[in-house]
C-alpha cells in the first residue's frame, strides 16, 4: 500500500512539472502576435487594398475593333461595292484631368489606414496580455494570503478546540472559527478555478489550439516604471486616422477633377477592293461624353462629407488625446498613494492587531470574535494591496497604450 502511495506521489510530481515546463514566457507569448489571424487579415486585407490602387490609376485597356463593313446583304461580295471593306479601329480613354493619379494615391493611403488599424489591434491585444499577466498575478498573490491564512485559522482552531476542553471557550467558538476554515476552503477553491478559467482567456486571446499557461516569473513589471516616459511612435489609431483623412482629401480632389470628363481618342483602317482606284480608307475619331448628368456632383458631395467626417475623426482625437491621458496619469498617482499608505501604516497596524489578539487568544484573554475579527481585517487589507496593485499595473498599460509605446512588441 505505500509503495502504492509513493508511485502515486510521483506520477503527481511528473505531471506537475511537466505544466510547470509547458508555462509560456511573456515575450514569447507576445511573439505570437505577429501570426495572429486577425492581425494577418488585416494586414492582407491592406495587401488587397494596396494592389487595388494600380488599376485605380489605370486608364484602362485600349479597345481592338475590327467590323466587315457595307457588305451587299444579297451576295455578300467583297468587290460588289467600293465601299466595301474590313474595319479595324484602334481607341483609348484618355484622361486629361489627372484624377486616376489621384484615385490611385487614394487607395495606397487606404492600404496604409488599413495596415496601422492592424498594428493597432496586435497592440491592443499585447494591452489585453500585460491585463491578463496583472490577473494572472493577482490570482497568484490572493491564493498565496488564502493559504497563509488558511493555515492560521487552522493553528488557531487547535487553540479553540483546547481552550473549549478546559471549558474557557463556548462550543460557538469551535463552530465559527470551523465555518472561517470552510470560507477560506471555499475561496481557495474558487481561485484555483479562477486559475484556470484565466488559461482559457490566455488561449482564446492569442488563438491557440492548445491550453497556454503563462510563466508569472518572466513577465518584466520593472518596464511599466517609466510608464511616463514611454514613447509616442506606435500610436497607430493616429496614423490610421490620418492616413484615412489623407484618403479622404485625395478622393474629393479626383471627384473635382472628375468633372473633366474623359476623352476618347481612336483610329480605324478599312481594307477596300478599291474598285475606285482610291485605295484603303483611314480615319480618326474623337469622343467627349458631356457632363450634364447629376451623378458627378453627387459623387463630388459625397467625398466632401466622407472628408469631413474623416476630419473630424481625427481633430476629436488628437484634442481628446491628451485629456485622457491626464486623466490616467491622475488616477495613477491615486492609485500608487493609496498603496504608500497601505504599505507604511494599515498592513503593518492590521498585522500587529491581530498577532496582539492571537496571543491574547492564546492565553485565554481576547474573545474568540475578536480573533476572526482581527484575522478577517488583516485580510482584507492584503487583498486590497494586492488589488489596487493590479489595478495600478493595467493603468499604467492603459497610459502606455494610449501615449503610444510599443509595450515591448518593438523589441521582440
Amino acid at each position: 500500500m505505500l509503495g502504492k502511495q509513493m508511485r502515486n506521489i510521483i506520477i503527481s510530481f511528473i505531471v506537475l512539472s511537466s505544466f510547470s515546463v509547458m508555462a509560456e514566457d511573456f515575450k514569447a507569448l507576445l511573439s505570437k502576435l505577429e501570426k495572429h489571424q486577425l492581425v494577418e487579415s488585416r494586414l492582407d486585407l491592406a495587401s488587397s487594398i494596396s494592389k487595388e490602387s494600380e488599376s485605380a490609376g489605370s486608364w484602362g485597356d485600349p479597345m481592338l475593333d475590327v467590323a466587315a463593313v457595307n457588305f451587299p446583304k444579297d451576295t455578300l461580295n467583297r468587290d460588289a461595292s467600293m465601299m466595301t471593306g474590313i474595319r479595324f479601329g484602334l481607341s483609348q480613354s484618355l484622361s486629361l484631368s489627372g484624377k486616376y493619379g489621384r484615385l490611385r494615391e487614394a487607395k495606397l493611403e487606404d492600404a496604409s489606414s488599413t495596415k496601422a488599424a492592424g498594428i493597432q489591434l496586435k497592440r491592443s491585444f499585447a494591452r489585453a496580455l500585460w491585463e491578463i499577466a496583472a490577473k494572472n498575478q493577482l490570482l497568484i498573490e490572493t491564493k498565496s494570503i488564502l493559504e497563509e491564512n488558511l493555515s492560521w485559522v487552522k493553528n488557531n482552531l487547535k487553540i479553540t478546540k483546547k481552550l473549549y476542553a478546559t471549558g474557557k471557550l463556548p462550543q460557538q467558538a469551535v463552530l465559527d472559527i470551523q465555518m472561517r476554515k470552510s470560507q477560506l476552503d471555499s475561496d481557495l477553491g474558487n481561485v484555483r478555478f479562477l486559475l484556470q478559467s484565466l488559461e482559457q482567456e490566455l488561449s482564446s486571446l492569442l488563438g491557440s489550439e492548445k491550453v497556454l499557461t503563462l510563466n508569472s516569473s518572466s513577465v518584466p513589471w520593472n518596464y511599466l516604471n517609466n510608464w511616463n516616459k514611454g514613447q509616442n511612435k506606435s500610436d497607430y489609431r493616429e496614423k490610421e486616422l490620418k492616413h484615412n483623412l489623407k484618403a479622404q482629401d485625395l478622393k474629393v480632389s479626383a471627384a473635382r477633377r472628375n468633372l473633366l470628363p474623359d476623352v476618347k481618342l481612336g483610329i480605324n483602317y478599312t481594307k477596300r477592293n478599291s474598285i475606285d482606284g482610291l485605295g484603303d480608307f483611314v480615319g480618326a475619331s474623337i469622343t467627349i461624353p458631356i457632363p450634364t448628368s447629376s451623378k458627378r456632383y453627387a459623387d463630388k458631395s459625397q467625398a466632401l462629407l466622407k472628408k469631413l467626417a474623416a476630419e473630424k475623426s481625427y481633430r476629436h482625437y488628437k484634442l481628446t488625446k491628451p485629456r485622457v491621458l491626464q486623466k490616467v496619469e491622475l488616477e495613477v498617482r491615486d492609485l500608487e498613494n493609496q498603496l504608500r499608505i497601505l504599505n507604511k501604516q494599515t498592513l503593518k497596524y492590521a498585522a500587529s492587531s491581530r498577532d496582539v489578539i492571537a496571543r491574547s487568544y492564546a492565553r485565554g484573554g481576547a474573545d474568540y470574535l475578536e480573533l476572526l475579527h482581527s484575522e478577517l481585517q488583516y485580510q482584507n487589507q492584503r487583498l486590497k494591496k494586492v488589488n489596487l496593485d493590479t489595478t495600478l499595473k493595467n493603468k499604467k498599460v492603459e497610459y502606455l497604450f494610449l501615449q503610444g509605446d510599443d509595450l515591448l512588441l518593438g523589441s521582440l
